[in-house]
């Protein structure tokens, strides 16, 4: 009889210690989950590659956190495609226009996957909960490591050039090599310019060209039969 009392504190107790870490639990959780309690509504974005975007990854309308990935699922469209479908789910106060610009983003080169909404004019009309829009793909990782190659060939190639072009200009070869290393261009140019310094009325002195001497020669004879 006097073991049963002991045995009742024990479970009350053990029951108190379970009902309050059940609490802790509950109000960490919905800490986690900041858009546990907005009202919000979907939409829907057709893309044609996800770029390893997940359910559960936020999306950001201008660089604040609005909402989440809710679903992602792969479909055939009508000339059998392969598109992805992505359900997003934002809080009432964020507004995304027609026109806005959705897309799959990285924090960083290599970072977290998240959904971008830029936003478009203010004169479009906003998506209204359920509806489909048409995102905008963004480019691999794998795109770009390959652009970036096909751009260090290229550069590659450039410097190749630039390499034989000043090997030609230090042996004096090329116009380039000769302005630089021909010492009869640079005696003459040199001469040039002294002798338009000593004589700077030579630069308003417009040559006459042949044609014109001939028809002062014709015109002055004629003067003279006269």
């Amino acid at each position: 009889m006097v073991m049963k009392p002991r045995n009742i504190e024990l479970e009350v107790k053990i029951g108190l210690f379970v009902f309050v870490g059940l609490i802790l639990l509950t109000i960490i959780t919905f800490s986690i989950g900041d858009f546990f309690f907005k009202p919000g509504y979907n939409i829907n974005v057709i893309l044609g590659f996800a770029n390893g975007v997940q359910e559960s990854a936020p999306v950001r309308l201008a660089g604040i956190e609005v909402g989440e990935v809710k679903e992602a699922a792969v479909f055939k469209d009508k000339e059998g495609k392969t598109k992805i479908k992505l359900k997003l789910w934002l809080t009432n106060d964020a507004k995304v226009e027609r026109d806005a610009k959705i897309l799959i983003n990285t924090l960083g080169l290599i970072g977290e996957k998240y959904v971008e909404i830029i936003p478009g004019t203010p004169s479009s009309p906003l998506l209204k909960n359920d509806e489909v829009t048409v995102g905008y793909d963004s480019v691999s990782v794998e795109q770009m490591t390959k652009k970036g190659y096909e751009i260090a060939v290229k550069l590659e190639k450039v410097i190749e050039s630039m390499d034989a072009i000043l090997e030609q200009v230090k042996s004096g070869r090329g116009t380039v090599g000769k302005l630089i290393y021909d010492e009869t261009l640079y005696n003459e140019a040199e001469a040039m310019v002294k002798d338009l310094k000593a004589n700077p009325w030579k630069l308003l002195h417009k040559t006459r060209s042949p044609k014109k001497k001939t028809e002062d020669k014709v015109e002055s004879g004629n003067r003279g039969k006269f």
